[in-house]
């Protein structure tokens, strides 16, 4: 190779823009699911330990929400959403394994 070739790299750059709708119901979801969390946790101390369920259950979904469509997982790599499913099965099974610990002391 002499100095005189160009050195070109073959890359492709997809870059994906988010309407202002998508980005709204977004905001509107994780706004609705914060008043369920609230409204679990004011009103719905008779469930005791489903309370706490229900609220883990409604903060999973929001941080899935915003991976997705504020951290753009939805459209980057599929190895990005592999790692995110990962993580996720890990943090189930460490959050049952204490649930188990706490249960049988």
């Amino acid at each position: 190779m002499n100095g005189k070739e160009k050195i070109t790299e073959n890359t492709s750059t997809h870059e994906h823009i988010s309407s202002y709708a998508e980005h709204f119901g977004t905001w509107v979801a994780l706004i609705l699911l914060t008043l369920m969390t609230v409204f679990i946790s004011t009103f719905g101390a008779d469930l005791r330990t489903l309370t706490v369920a229900t609220a883990l259950l409604i903060a999973t979904v929001k941080a899935l929400a915003v991976a997705l469509y504020f951290m753009h997982l939805k459209y980057d790599a599929k190895i990005y959403r592999a790692w995110m499913i990962i993580v996720m099965a890990l943090f189930v099974f460490f959050l049952f394994m204490v649930t188990l610990d706490y249960i049988t002391r």
